[in-house]
């Protein structure tokens, strides 16, 4: 009788701490991202309108118990420089828009100190695929909702993009832009927006 009661306790204490670290699918409710480089004229920056991601987390209470899995999605059209379509059609250009429509970052691996996340994945830009690793800062809401903020360097030849030119080639874009991010998600259902 004893041991059935141990094994009943156990059992439940089990499915009480499964319960508190059960893995959730999240989604994307609000973001901010830009894309900033330099040029042989001065510095700038485009803002990205549309980010799809995807994430399996394990949450216990306001602390991050895995990260499970990561998929972001940016389509390249939704970057958009206030300077207008000229510098637009030149960055699609760059992108390979037409025939890769798409950036996308895939998680491999995440490594957790607290809520900050150091992953790695593979991310695709151009149609060529790189494996990366990105730093984030993560902040929990009290809705339980949870912010993604960092930057990535990336140097456009590494992905066989040709850094933009404009007027016969005597303003040229630099190799390196930074793609900088603050990405928050929600646990699927109370997301919103991706704009």
């Amino acid at each position: 009788m004893k041991n059935s009661i141990l094994s009943i306790l156990t059992i439940a204490l089990l499915i009480i701490g499964i319960g508190a670290t059960a893995q959730e699918a999240y989604s994307v409710k609000s973001f901010k991202m830009t894309v900033a480089g330099t040029s042989s004229l001065h510095e700038w920056e485009s803002k990205v309108t549309k980010v799809d991601a995807k994430a399996s987390l394990a949450m216990e209470g306001s602390e991050l118990k895995a990260l499970n899995s990561l998929s972001v999605t940016v389509p390249a059209r939704s970057i958009v420089s206030p300077k207008g379509k000229i510098m637009d059609n030149k960055t699609y250009e760059a992108l390979k828009a037409d025939k890769h429509p798409n950036i996308t970052f895939t998680l491999s691996a995440a490594q957790l100190t607290g809520l900050n996340v150091a992953a790695t994945g593979k991310l695709t830009i151009a149609g060529v695929t790189k494996t990366t690793k990105i730093n984030a800062k993560g902040k929990v809401d009290a809705s339980g909702n949870i912010t993604f903020s960092g930057s990535k360097d990336i140097v456009l030849p590494d992905y066989g993009m040709e850094p933009p030119t404009a007027l016969m080639g005597s303003i040229k874009v630099g190799e390196q832009v930074t793609v900088k991010y603050e990405l928050t998600l929600a646990p699927t259902g109370a997301a919103g927006s991706t704009k």
